[in-house]
């Protein structure tokens, strides 16, 4: 994901009096020198031509931003004083109780202008500040961006977005299918980690380009374009001029639109499908242990009152075990069903998919050690060593069911 440091802004200056080219100066809390940016590429019009002031009156410390590089040099992204974002009306004390009783929704919210500096350099990827809450001040225009010169920094600006997310994917370029795996149960553990690891790659791209169009009116058509789905933008064009598949359209978007239905009707169904077990099926031991133990774990939090530490803190340590363990409980849950085996991926799949969950499994535990070093924490140490000692059990049953794929 991109990285972000508005909060660890002091104060900041942006000149873009310089056609094609944007330099950035901030000063960071606790950085002695300032970060230097100098881009190539302009802002949107309501920036474009000026100098821009900002600061921040409440700047904390950011650990992010004390390993930027003092001096960057890249390429702009969207760059504007007048992004519309929704805040909170009421006190951050207030809407964050709201969000620890599961009431967030409720908390009234309004539509302001924010901030938003996006830049991406070949050693970092993409940077991002955006705030609502800097004080800014813009000089008056050394120069003048019309309408179209704007429509063509927003999509040269796309394009840049396009290639850092492909980056990301590192998606191969293939428009007749070639190389496509028919046979999944065939493949072998390594094979299969690899296609995990670029579904990893595509979800993460796909979170990334979520998080920044999600508000825009034309979200779908923007998220489309910069994951490199054009045959999607293809069906939107069609869906909107009323255009009907016909015999006429070329195979490979024929295929394109049977892979896309196939995808659409997947995602309907693939939470059940993970969690839900048909009445009389019967469910194995060891995704069975694993729902139980997440079961076990949401109500020994809730009861010691330990939630609250994970909505104050993403970083918190027991955010960190508890996203691992519920990784492992979803991924066994769907690698384990009746209906998976029935289907036979192959003893691959179910090696690449129990590699990963003892790797979650080190990981959840490592947090339970960092939650052992919190003195703070010292009354919770019972559930803690109560938890581990599931967690060991647990990644032993992961072995031994490996052990007996092994042996197949």
């Amino acid at each position: 994901m991109a990285w972000r440091i508005d909060t660890a802004i002091i104060r900041g200056e942006l000149d873009n009096t310089e056609r094609g080219r944007l330099q950035v100066r901030l000063e960071i809390v606790g950085r002695q020198e300032p970060l230097f940016l100098d881009l190539s590429g302009d802002a949107w019009r309501d920036v474009a031509g000026s100098r821009l002031t900002f600061v921040n009156r409440n700047p904390e410390p950011q650990p992010v931003a004390m390993i930027l590089p003092s001096i960057q040099c890249g390429v702009v992204g969207d760059i504007t004083a007048s992004r519309k974002v929704k805040v909170f009306t009421v006190p951050e004390n207030e809407w964050r109780e709201a969000y620890r009783q599961g009431h967030i929704d409720e908390i009234p919210t309004e539509w302001r202008n924010s901030l938003y500096i996006e830049w991406f350099t070949a050693g970092q990827g993409r940077c991002v500040i955006e705030s609502a809450d800097f004080e800014i001040v813009v000089s008056e225009h050394a120069w003048e961006m019309d309408e179209d010169e704007e429509a063509a920094q927003k999509m040269a600006n796309m394009h840049t977005m396009r290639e850092y997310l492909g980056d990301i994917i590192q998606r191969r370029e293939s428009s007749s299918g070639e190389g496509d795996d028919e046979n999944n149960h065939d493949l072998t553990e390594e094979q299969w980690e690899e296609q995990l690891k670029a579904s990893d790659r595509i979800t993460d791209a796909s979170m990334e380009a979520h998080d920044k169009y999600s508000e825009d009116d034309d979200n779908e058509e923007k998220i489309a374009f910069v994951m490199g789905w054009d045959h999607l933008i293809e069906d939107m064009a069609d869906d909107q001029e009323g255009v009907m598949p016909s015999e006429n359209d070329s195979e490979e978007k024929k295929r394109r639109r049977e892979w896309a239905d196939q995808m659409n009707a997947a995602c309907e169904t693939v939470a059940s499908e993970d969690w839900k077990e048909e009445e009389n099926e019967e469910q194995h031991p060891l995704k069975e242990a694993a729902q139980e133990f997440v079961v076990r774990l949401l109500r020994e939090m809730n009861g010691a009152g330990l939630n609250e530490l994970r909505a104050e803190s993403p970083d918190h340590p027991l955010d960190r075990f508890m996203s691992n363990a519920m990784k492992i409980s979803g991924k066994l849950a769907g690698a384990l069903s009746s209906r998976r085996m029935d289907v036979d991926d192959g003893t691959g799949y179910l090696l690449a998919i129990t590699k990963r969950c003892l790797n979650w499994a080190n990981e959840a535990l490592s947090a339970l050690n960092d939650l052992d070093a919190i003195e703070e924490h010292a009354v919770h140490r019972p559930h803690f060593e109560s938890w581990r000692a599931e967690l060991f059990k647990l990644r032993e049953g992961v072995t031994d069911l490996r052990n007996e794929l092994r042996k197949e």
